[in-house]
């Protein structure tokens, strides 16, 4: 049976672990005592992060809380769920995951109630309490995808809506392929500090260290590729689209780099709209060597295909 291993921290003498359902290697525990801390004003929107852990080939999913209760201020409650990254291959099991966290009784907090492993099958899918509810931001999601996905983006991205941006970036960690899903770290915070790194994407308030001007200015060029990826991914949890179908077709025989959507979204706009030269414009960008991309092109050019790629006499 699979099961997300869960751990709370929160205020004891400092922001530690409180308890957990199993022991933590200490690179671990390092990783996770980081990701759950962060400055929160009391009653401040919760924040989500989502952690590859390479070393153990697991990944972590953490919502953080003020403790408006405890007697220092800026304390926090954090609940961080550990998975093997190969359960988030199942779309159902990550459902599971992302409605299990859960923040303790502001009454009074029993610890045994993370101390067992929680189970990811046979079990119904909660609605994230941590969420608003209402619909999806669309024009924060496509800023969300244009900074995770676009090689010349920045990765932090400022919005003063903490809570709709943790929608958003779920709605976007849903709708990757799982290979990418699984190495793919995002965070949302209050404030980071400037040049901070470390995730694939950020969305925060406030840049310490940053003019109140000296945001980058948002992109101008067109990104044709980018209303296909922001469709999909607010369709993530009901039907699959075309283009989903085909990123998790091909995405897995990339890089895990979450640049790569935007390069295989490009060339799924010229297959579609049965464009020979830009799909053929895109693959010699994108997959020049002979033998880089050859299961996508072997698939692309294959003779069932009707020859959609050949082209014209006069394109010749």
């Amino acid at each position: 049976m699979r099961v997300a291993d869960q751990f709370l921290f929160g205020y004891d003498d400092g922001h530690r672990l409180l308890t957990g359902s199993r022991e933590l290697a200490p690179a671990t525990a390092v990783s996770l005592l980081a990701a759950t801390d962060a400055a929160m004003a009391d009653g401040a929107a919760p924040l989500v992060t989502g952690l590859a852990l390479a070393e153990s080939s697991e990944y972590a999913f953490c919502v953080t809380w003020s403790a408006t209760e405890s007697p220092r201020p800026g304390a926090v409650w954090a609940h961080a769920l550990i998975v093997a990254q190969a359960d988030l291959d199942d779309p159902h099991a990550l459902e599971v995951l992302i409605g299990l966290p859960r923040r303790p009784h502001t009454g009074g907090i029993y610890l045994g109630d993370y101390r067992a492993a929680l189970p990811l099958d046979g079990v119904t899918p909660a609605a994230p309490r941590y969420l608003p509810a209402g619909a999806l931001d669309l024009e924060l999601l496509e800023r969300l995808a244009l900074a995770a996905y676009d090689p010349g983006a920045d990765t932090i991205v400022t919005h003063d809506e903490i809570s709709d941006a943790a929608k958003a970036l779920i709605a976007l960690w849903r709708a990757q392929w799982p290979s990418l899903r699984t190495a793919f770290s995002f965070r949302t915070r209050h404030v980071v500090r400037q040049g901070a790194g470390g995730f694939d994407l950020t969305v925060t308030r406030k840049v310490r260290g940053q003019a109140a001007d000296g945001a980058p200015a948002t992109a101008t060029a067109p990104r044709p590729w980018l209303a296909g990826v922001v469709e999909d991914a607010a369709a993530a949890g009901t039907q699959p689209t075309p283009l989903r179908d085909f990123l998790w077709t091909f995405g897995p025989l990339e890089p895990r780099d979450p640049r790569r959507v935007a390069a295989l979204a490009t060339l799924w706009r010229a297959i579609v709209a049965r464009d020979a030269a830009g799909a053929r414009a895109q693959l010699e960008r994108e997959w020049p060597a002979p033998q880089s991309g050859a299961e996508l092109k072997a698939v692309l050019f294959a003779p069932e295909n009707d020859d959609w790629w050949a082209l014209s006499e006069p394109a010749r």
